[in-house]
């Protein structure tokens, strides 16, 4: 099942009814209180990491064949982020489930033109404050687990899978005996380090000012702020819905009008002795309006917009290991 579904279940199981296809969502969310809601969205994230992990914890300790079992195991090593949104239609209310470091931020139309980039998430990692201390009142004595903002290494504190951070050293230590499990990390004294239970936030939407919301992992955000996204969603609608250009913003209107930011530069233009780890994949001077999917229009201008040259050499750029490293 995927996570949809897991909440779909919780919610259902809140609301005591059972599965049936003619009941729908709305009527679901109808029959829970909004505690109920969000107390759903947070047992359906820890459940489905709890079932991936019982999955490896079955492979490791049970005679399970070995296709299966290192499937199980690698699933469980593998780290993931999630973010999901609902919106209720009924009530206006969009809710954001986040864990990790993907971001959800909504653009909401300025009375006095323009957009406004409201954050429905916070960054959790070695960084936020907050996931730090919540992590030494969770484990106490242990002041060097958090150091340069990473988590025994790792950047999120709240993830999907990462049994390095989560198992028992003795489960770890037969998984790399049993099988060819990773070696176990130095610091490791009083696991699980990492939870998948989300951060759930609430907020009314106005759809008659044509609020919209961006979801994205941290690659758009290492390359864009908030602010900056919103912004370009907003140029992105000037082009091609003219009717939700905000009242009054000149300069939408001039955008929409004169077409200005339309163009890309050739990937023949490539300046001489051009130092591509040094440049801002995100710089505004580089932004442009060519695509018809808002999505796909972030991309692009996080992976250097009208520069073709760069655009084109990164998205076909197979080492993601090494562009990472290059960030």
């Amino acid at each position: 099942m995927s996570l949809p579904d897991y909440v779909e279940r919780e919610l259902r199981l809140k609301a005591g009814l059972a599965w049936n296809a003619s009941v729908q969502s709305k009527e679901v969310l109808a029959a829970c209180s909004a505690e109920e809601v969000d107390r759903a969205m947070k047992d359906a994230f820890v459940r489905l990491d709890n079932d991936i992990l019982k999955a490896a914890t079955e492979a490791i300790t049970g005679s399970v064949p070995l296709q299966r079992a290192m499937h199980a195991i690698e699933m469980a090593e593998s780290g993931s982020c999630a973010l999901l949104a609902m919106y209720d239609v009924t009530s206006q209310l969009l809710r954001v489930a986040c864990v990790g470091d993907s971001r959800a931020v909504l653009g909401r139309r300025k009375m006095e033109g323009g957009w406004e980039a409201v954050p429905l998430s916070v960054d959790q990692t070695g960084h936020n404050e907050q996931e730090v201390a919540r992590l030494q009142a969770e484990h106490p004595g242990e002041s060097d687990m958090v150091k340069k903002g990473r988590l025994l290494g790792l950047a999120v504190t709240r993830a999907f899978g990462d049994l390095r951070w989560k198992l028992s050293h003795e489960l770890q230590s037969l998984a790399r005996h049993r099988f060819f499990g990773l070696p176990l990390l130095p610091s490791l004294l009083t696991p699980p380090y990492l939870t998948a239970e989300p951060v759930v936030t609430t907020t009314k939407i106005k759809p008659e000012n044509n609020d919209f919301l961006i979801l994205a992992s941290d690659g758009l955000w290492d390359n864009l702020s908030s602010e900056q996204a919103v912004e370009l969603v907003g140029r992105w609608l000037a082009k091609n819905n003219p009717e939700h250009i905000p009242r009054g913003d000149q300069f939408y209107i001039e955008e929409a009008e004169q077409g200005r930011g339309f163009v890309i530069n050739p990937t023949d233009r490539v300046a001489k002795g051009k130092v591509y780890p040094e440049m801002k994949f995100g710089d505004e001077k580089n932004w442009v309006v060519v695509d018809e999917n808002a999505a796909s229009h972030l991309a692009r201008n996080a992976m250097g917009g009208r520069d073709e040259d760069l655009f084109t050499g990164l998205v076909g750029w197979g080492n993601l290991k090494s562009l990472r490293r290059m960030r």
